[in-house]
């Protein structure tokens, strides 16, 4: 619901001017997954692109997992499509938000992050792609598209999507200030990869900019709306605790609220029904079974800061496992946590935590 939407324009006007001032035409926005960037980019940043005489066009990398291609087609075909009815890019938008809504209803299943079987895109597709821009560049007329372009980091899961990471460099490149592009991603070690390698086509291609986590503003919101519009009073402190737990999630702290809501419980019941949920959502189960006891003290000392090649941890390693306290190892298991995305490394010896619940799981499961 709109009314229970907390907008952050004044993060979107930061970013637009970036793009306005000419300090770059591309943008990147990097944050954990459920952090809200995707409803951001549907309702703050298209509705101050529209003032602004942009035409946003919003584009999921992950609408065929397999076929990121596809995704980028129907969404120029689609807004080529709304200008030909005369249909506003407002309603398009409307519709991608309430489909997005929708999606994020499905919960308690796992959502698939990788490709199981990616596909090339055709040269006939990179084709159509690159004429469905100038197609729409042509209705937009004096207008600037400017693509939001969500999941980018997929591109570099995979070699079968290098063809069209190349065609997306070139389509932006030759239209340099009448196409801008915001791209969004949810993994740090997949958009280092894309941005920050000097082989990859979008290596210094874009500005990075930050997506902070939301704060008091954000609790007022939902105090003053629950009590408002429900009748239900609930202290700063104890939504900022709940919002701790999610880890600063507004996705699932949504969620808590809905649960509290729907179902007259308190906050601490619906808390914990939440905490299940990320659970089955996130499949820390299955990720738990794909990990070696190494993994766990390794993940363990990142959750808390610590180095993964300290002596100390190199001597629990020897003590605590059946194998050997040595760098090989360690460097093993770091690369097994990066490839079941709980750990992103955004730069030599630098380790971020991408799943931070994960850490809460294991406690309870009493693995770490």
């Amino acid at each position: 619901m709109d009314s229970w939407y907390f907008p952050r324009l004044e993060l979107a006007d930061k970013y637009f001017k970036i793009l306005e001032l000419g300090i770059s035409s591309n943008i990147a926005i990097i944050a954990p997954r459920r952090k809200g960037k995707t409803l951001f980019v549907l309702q703050d940043v298209s509705t101050l692109a529209r003032k602004r005489n942009f035409i946003p066009v919003y584009a999921s990398l992950w609408q065929n997992i397999n076929a990121p291609h596809e995704g980028l087609i129907l969404a120029l075909e689609e807004a080529i499509a709304a200008m030909d009815k005369k249909i506003s890019i407002n309603r398009l938008l409307k519709t991608k938000i309430k489909k997005t809504s929708l999606g994020n209803e499905l919960i308690g299943k796992v959502e698939v992050e990788f490709a199981d079987n990616p596909q090339k895109p055709s040269n006939k597709d990179l084709i159509l792609l690159d004429q469905l821009l100038s197609k729409l560049q042509e209705k937009a007329k004096n207008k600037t598209i400017i693509l939001m372009i969500d999941e980018v980091q997929h591109l570099a899961t995979s070699p079968h999507f290098n063809s069209l990471t190349h065609a997306l460099r070139t389509m932006l490149d030759k239209r340099l200030g009448k196409v801008k592009a915001i791209f969004i991603g949810s993994s740090r070690h997949f958009m280092s990869l894309l941005f920050n390698e000097s082989q990859s086509p979008f290596y210094h291609f874009v500005e990075m900019v930050p997506f902070p986590d939301l704060g008091e503003g954000f609790l007022d919101f939902i105090a003053v709306n629950l009590q408002e519009r429900h009748n239900i009073a609930v202290s700063q402190k104890s939504l900022a605790q709940a919002f701790a737990a999610v880890d600063q999630s507004p996705y699932w702290m949504m969620k808590v609220v809905s649960h509290m809501v729907t179902f007259a419980g308190s906050l601490k019941e619906s808390l914990g029904f939440v905490l299940q949920l990320i659970e089955a959502a996130e499949g820390f189960d299955s990720i738990k079974k794909k990990m070696k006891p190494i993994d766990y003290i390794v993940f363990d000392a990142l959750s808390s800061e610590k180095s993964p090649f300290s002596k100390e941890l190199l001597d629990k390693i020897e003590r605590e496992t059946k194998i050997r306290g040595i760098y090989s190892n360690v460097q093993r298991s770091l690369r097994r946590l990066i490839e079941q995305n709980l750990i992103s490394q955004v730069e030599k010896g630098k380790y971020r935590i991408e799943k931070p619940g994960f850490k809460r799981y294991l406690t309870e499961q009493e693995h770490i």
